[in-house]
């Protein structure tokens, strides 16, 4: 009787859960809650089979079981993107005689898209012995402008994460983990416009009581799964979001969301789009090398395997990454990457009491190569122990 209650139970979770699912849709315009690396940037981006360090975080959370242990107690990590010198020299006139600043000749036949991002410098965590887990910031910045009108999105995320993998050996060569990662986030966004002839009217008045704010909340899950041969071949999958519903309410500022006595103007329930993600990493063993270098590694990667499915998705090459790191005398790292069909560069400097990690990448903001191109630039400094 018991094993009947039993199931009978477990089918009306199923059932339950079921009918949770069937009453969410994707929320439109939510982004997924990122952190964002120098390090990976440089080679490609995120990928799967990468779980060496603190990074697993965000990568793979199955990496948990194998990621040497460290302790993050702080990162500032600035990306830039867009025609960046461009808009350096339109900032300087601005400054200079006139007094309004103009980004209309910086409007190209796919309209002008450039941002900012900033994470940290709240990074505080520990992975190692199976066990991940951290809290951190992130503030971002994009502007847009299609044509004569210029739009921009402000927002503050704030993530906190933890997880779980478990390791099981049945050989002496083979390693097969499995984790998980559990994950709570909060945004805060103002919405801002303006002419591309006067930027600076974005800024104009109190946007704190002028704008529209909306704040997004919800949780989220990450699974992983990671096989390894004689620390020489890993293969890796990982589904980012699998299950992550979140809401998105609107307040008429955000000085009314502050203050909690005003009524939301609205709010909506879905889901963020789940990311399924293969990898493959390749760690060469040479006595000659290792007699040089502290460390090799080439990484293959098709991310999202999901777009597929959309009506319109982007085109497949767009999805697939390489990347590459090499190691010299444990402080010096050259990196190298493709992603977006565009390369990437990049290295990394180890001085003990911190980390310091710069990358130079393209990014593909259309839904195929050379639609949409544009470059970031990417600055790390890590305090990582």
């Amino acid at each position: 009787m018991k094993s009947c209650g039993g199931v009978r139970l477990s089918l009306a979770f199923m059932v339950f859960g079921l009918l949770l699912g069937s009453g969410l849709y994707a929320v439109e315009n939510v982004a997924p809650f990122e952190h964002q690396s120098a390090r990976e940037n440089a080679m490609g981006g995120v990928h799967s089979a990468l779980a060496d360090d603190f990074s697993s975080l965000f990568s793979n959370p199955a990496g948990f079981a194998g990621a040497r242990e460290e302790l993050s107690f702080a990162e500032l990590t600035t990306t830039v993107y867009g025609p960046v010198f461009d808009i350096i020299d339109s900032v300087q006139t601005y400054l200079g005689p006139t007094e309004k600043l103009d980004i209309s000749d910086l409007i190209g036949p796919a309209g002008f898209n450039a941002g900012a991002d900033i994470t940290g410098p709240l990074s505080f965590g520990w992975v190692g012995r199976g066990l991940g887990f951290g809290l951190f910031n992130r503030s971002t910045v994009h502007a847009n402008a299609p044509g004569t009108s210029l739009s921009a999105m402000a927002s503050e995320d704030l993530m906190m994460v933890g997880g779980y993998a478990f390791r099981f050996s049945p050989s002496e060569n083979h390693l097969f983990d499995v984790g998980f990662l559990g994950k709570g986030y909060i945004r805060g966004s103002l919405s801002l416009s303006a002419s591309i002839f006067t930027v600076t009217d974005l800024a104009s008045g109190n946007p704190m009581e002028d704008k529209p704010f909306f704040a997004t909340a919800g949780v989220g899950l990450d699974l992983g799964l990671r096989y390894e041969y004689r620390s020489l071949l890993t293969v890796a999958v990982v589904c980012h979001d699998a299950y992550s519903p979140s809401s998105v309410s609107e307040y008429t500022s955000a000085m009314d969301f502050i203050s909690g006595d005003t009524e939301v103007v609205s709010t909506e329930y879905g889901l963020i789009s789940p990311r399924l993600d293969a990898g493959i990493s390749f760690t060469p063993r040479f006595a000659a090398l290792d007699r040089y270098f502290s460390g090799l590694i080439f990484l293959l990667d098709y991310r999202d395997f999901l777009d597929l499915l959309n009506p319109i998705p982007r085109n497949p090459i767009l999805n697939a990454a390489i990347g590459m790191e090499l190691v010299v005398l444990d402080a010096l790292s050259l990196r190298a990457g493709i992603a977006d069909a565009l390369p990437s560069l990049g290295l990394g400097l180890d001085l003990t009491f911190m980390r310091m990690d710069f990358a130079m990448r393209g990014m593909e903001l259309g839904l195929d190569p050379g639609k949409n191109p544009t470059f970031a630039f990417d600055l790390g400094l890590l305090f990582r122990y």
